[in-house]
């Protein structure tokens, strides 16, 4: 699907696998397969260390490799499993039987909650890390576009006139970040209301891993949201929500495209609809 900002690309379905490729903004969210087409982006974020999230982590790096791409990746992941990440990749190569003395890691990024990481390749790019609640330790991000502004008070002087303000030494732009995609990840509902920024983004990719009204004790059981707590969380930010697109992801394999599509309709509030995509 497009949006104003990127395309969005992949798939999410609970327990099976998740990757989100956002190819205009060379990034992709976890990495639970490694379709070709991932091979490309040079940025990936592990939201938690599950396999349906995670396992792929070192065949995009290994594909990239055997394709000739050589600029190195850069996969960002929180900084409380970079250790444990490290050990899995390590192990992964001696299981395969690389040798000692050939045996390189990856370049591995820890990020924290709160703290701006430009990309590596794309320094319009930064990205923006937050804590949520999942069954393990997980995070969400989000994306902005950064770019130097003119300060207001010198929008109306002339080209010479700023230069000669650049000249003095005066500081006559500012920066600014514009949200463009805020991901949750794995997590449960509360986290939306607990990251309310999210719904500044230009898009927001949301699980919505339970439907059925009988399964709302499981997906606090699970760590995982139910969509009447998204329809709840929308509800309660009403005009606050200014997301162009707000992407439901990471539905459970039980249901089919029908219910899916039924449930969306029957609890999103009617004002939103029009905004939401089910990522099927």
């Amino acid at each position: 699907m497009n949006t104003s900002c990127t395309s969005v690309v992949g798939f999410s379905i609970s327990g099976l696998a998740t990757y989100i490729q956002l190819p205009e903004l060379d990034f992709c969210i976890d990495m639970g397969e490694c379709p070709l087409s991932a091979t490309s982006l040079n940025h990936v974020f592990l939201t938690h260390a599950h396999g349906d999230h995670a396992r792929c982590l070192m065949r995009h790096h290994s594909l990239r490799k055997m394709m000739g791409v050589e600029r190195e990746s850069v996969y960002y992941m929180p900084e409380r499993i970079c250790d444990g990440a490290r050990d899995w990749i390590r192990a992964e190569a001696m299981f395969e039987g690389v040798p000692e003395n050939k045996f390189r890691y990856p370049e591995i990024v820890g990020v924290s909650a709160g703290e701006l990481q430009f990309l590596e390749h794309r320094k319009d790019l930064a990205l923006e890390a937050f804590e949520v609640k999942h069954s393990i330790h997980a995070m969400g991000g989000t994306i902005y576009h950064y770019k130097k502004k003119l300060k207001e008070e010198y929008l109306g002087k002339t080209p010479d006139e700023i230069i000669k303000l650049r000249e003095s030494g005066t500081e006559i732009t500012r920066e600014v970040y514009d949200p463009l995609v805020s991901f949750m990840g794995d997590c449960m509902g509360e986290s939306l209301l607990e990251n309310q920024r999210v719904f500044q983004s230009k898009v927001l990719i949301t699980e919505c891993t339970f439907l059925a009204p009988e399964d709302y004790e499981m997906s606090h059981k699970k760590g995982h949201t139910h969509i009447s707590q998204i329809a709840d969380a929308l509800n309660r930010m009403g005009d606050q929500v200014k997301c162009e697109k707000i992407i439901l992801a990471h539905f459970s394999m039980k249901y089919s495209e029908k219910y899916i599509r039924e449930m969306i309709a029957k609890e999103i509030p009617e004002k939103f609809l029009d905004r939401i995509v089910a990522f099927i």
